[in-house]
C-alpha cells in the first residue's frame, strides 16, 4: 500500500466511508480530488502524490464521478488511518 519515488513515499488512501477514509467527504470534495488532484478535495491543498493517477480522470464526466462516489459510500467502512507521506531524503 506504499509507493516510493523521487517524491518520497506515499501511501494508498482509505476509500471506504469510514471517517478515516472518505466518510466525511462531500461529493464535491471527491470530484475535486479525483479530477483536479487536490488532497482530500480541499481547495488550495497540496496535490495528490503518486501512485494516484488523477490526471487520467480530468475529463471524467460528473455523472461517472458521482456513480463512483456513490459506490464507495456503499462499501463497508474500514477504520484505517493512513500514514502521512514521507518526503525524500534531504528535505
Amino acid at each position: 500500500t506504499a509507493a516510493a519515488g523521487p517524491w518520497g513515499v506515499s501511501f494508498a488512501a482509505n476509500l471506504t466511508p469510514d471517517p478515516t477514509g472518505i466518510g466525511t467527504w462531500t461529493e464535491e470534495q471527491f470530484k475535486r480530488a479525483l479530477k483536479e488532484g487536490k488532497f482530500k478535495g480541499i481547495e488550495g491543498s497540496r496535490m495528490l502524490l503518486p501512485p494516484m493517477p488523477w490526471f487520467n480522470y480530468t475529463e471524467l464526466k460528473d455523472e461517472d464521478a458521482s456513480a463512483i462516489f456513490a459506490y464507495l459510500k456503499s462499501l463497508k467502512p474500514v477504520s484505517n488511518v493512513v500514514p502521512q507521506p514521507i518526503p525524500p531524503d534531504g528535505m
